[in-house]
C-alpha cells in the first residue's frame, strides 16, 4: 500500500514576542491507503497543530511533510490548493452553513473542485445523503436535526468528493457514546468504501477498538501509545492491568528480513506487531523452509512457546518489504497478565490452538 501521508523529522514553532516556543518536536509518522489511524494525547499536547499542518492548514517550517508524494514544505498557495481538493475535513462543531440545507451544505464541497457540474453535483450529494440515513432530511436546515445529524450531514460533505485523505478532529467530542461510535463506524466504512486513509483525532477511549492503529502525542512528541494499543489488541484487560503492563513493555524496531524468534530459541518474550509484516516459518532438518502464516499490525505471536513449553517451535522473520516495530512483554509480566484475566487468558489460549491445529504442531 502506498503512504497517503510521510513524515519525517517535522518541527514547528510558535512566535512569542520577541522568541519563539516549539510546539512540535521530531516527529516521524507514515498512514498508508485505507487505514485508519487514531491520534490520541492530553490538551494542548500538540494534536490540533500536527493535524492542522497535515491538513495543509498551516506552513510546514522544518523537517518533511508529503501528502500523496507531495512535499508541503515551500509549497506555493496553488499547490496547497490543489491538495486541498484530495482531503476531507470533519470537525467537532460540524461547521454547517445555517443558512442552507444540508443537501447545499454538502454540494459546497463540490464546488471547490475542478470541472463542477451543479446537476451533477446535487445527484452526488443527495446520494451520500442517502448512504448517512437522512435521504428524508434532504431539504432540512441544520437547526432542525440533532447534533448526531448534524455530524452525518459533515461526514457526508467531507467524503462527497473521495477524498484519499479523511481529517477527522475530534468528530465523537458534541456526541453521546452511543451516537459517537456510530459516527466512527460511518467514517471507516464510507472510506473503505472509497479507498481512503483516515486520521482521527480523539480523546474518546470507548471508541479505540475500531482503529487500525493508534499513536499518541505527548508535550509535541510522538510515541506509541502503549495503553490504547494493549486494549485495542486485548480489549478483556481491565484499565488497571493495561496501566500496569503498558509501563513493563518494550518497543523494538527490526529491520527488513531480520529474524525476531529463532526455532530452539529459548521462550521469553510475548510480542504484538504494531506495524510492519512478518512471517511465521517451519523449518526441519530434512526439509525446505515452509511459511506457515504471515501477520500484519494488530496480530500477536510467541504466546505458543510461552504457553506450551520453553523453546520456540518456530522461527519469526520480518518480511523484505519494510521495518517491524513490536511491543515485547517479558514473560513474567506475560503469564501474570494471563493468570489475573481469565477473559485474556481464554482469548489467548484460543488464538494458540486455532494457531497449532493450523499449523499442525499439535504433537510438539
Amino acid at each position: 500500500m502506498e503512504n497517503v501521508v510521510a513524515i519525517q523529522n517535522l518541527n514547528h514553532y510558535y512566535q512569542e514576542g520577541r522568541g519563539r516556543r516549539q510546539v512540535i518536536f521530531n516527529i516521524n509518522l507514515t498512514i498508508k491507503e485505507g487505514e485508519t489511524l487514531f491520534l490520541t494525547g492530553e490538551s494542548g499536547s500538540g494534536k490540533t497543530t500536527l493535524i492542522s499542518l497535515i491538513g495543509c492548514l498551516r506552513s510546514v517550517q522544518e523537517g518533511s511533510l508529503k501528502i500523496l508524494g507531495q512535499e508541503l514544505r515551500g509549497a506555493g498557495q496553488s499547490q496547497l490548493m490543489n491538495l486541498r481538493r484530495n482531503l476531507g475535513y470533519v470537525f467537532q462543531h460540524f461547521n454547517l452553513f445555517d443558512f442552507m440545507n444540508i443537501c447545499q451544505n454538502v454540494q459546497v464541497s463540490l464546488e471547490l473542485q475542478e470541472n463542477f457540474d451543479p446537476d451533477q453535483a446535487r445527484l452526488k450529494s443527495e446520494a451520500l445523503l442517502k448512504k448517512v440515513g437522512l435521504e428524508h432530511r434532504l431539504n432540512a436546515y441544520p437547526r432542525e436535526l440533532s447534533g448526531g445529524q448534524k455530524q452525518r450531514v459533515a461526514i457526508a460533505r467531507a467524503l462527497v468528493h473521495r477524498p484519499k485523505l479523511i481529517l477527522a478532529d475530534e468528530p465523537t467530542a458534541a456526541l453521546d457514546s452511543k451516537t459517537g461510535r456510530e459516527v466512527v463506524e460511518l467514517i471507516q466504512g464510507l472510506a473503505k468504501q472509497q479507498g481512503s486513509a483516515v486520521l482521527i483525532v480523539t480523546h474518546n477511549n470507548r471508541i479505540l477498538d475500531l482503529a487500525d492503529r493508534i499513536v499518541r502525542i505527548k508535550d509535541g512528541q510522538l510515541g506509541v501509545g502503549y495503553v490504547e494499543q494493549l486494549s485495542l489488541i486485548l480489549p478483556t484487560l481491565t484499565d488497571k492491568q493495561l496501566t500496569e503492563i503498558a509501563s513493563k513493555i518494550e518497543l523494538r524496531t527490526y529491520e527488513p528480513g531480520l529474524t525476531i524468534i529463532g526455532q530452539g530459541d529459548p521462550a521469553k518474550e510475548f510480542y504484538i506487531l504494531i506495524e510492519g509484516t512478518v512471517e511465521v516459518i517451519n523449518k526441519n532438518d530434512d526439509s525446505e523452509a515452509i511459511v506457515l502464516e504471515r501477520l500484519e499490525q494488530g496480530n500477536f505471536f510467541g504466546e505458543i512457546s510461552l504457553l506450551k513449553g520453553d523453546k520456540c517451535i518456530e522461527n519469526v522473520r520480518v518480511t523484505s518489504e519494510s521495518e517491524a516495530k513490536v511491543m515485547v512483554i517479558n514473560r513474567e509480566t506475560f503469564l501474570k497478565m494471563i493468570y489475573e484475566s481469565k477473559l485474556t487468558n481464554a482469548v489467548i489460549n484460543y488464538q494458540m490452538f486455532q494457531r497449532l491445529s493450523k499449523f499442525k504442531f499439535s504433537n510438539h
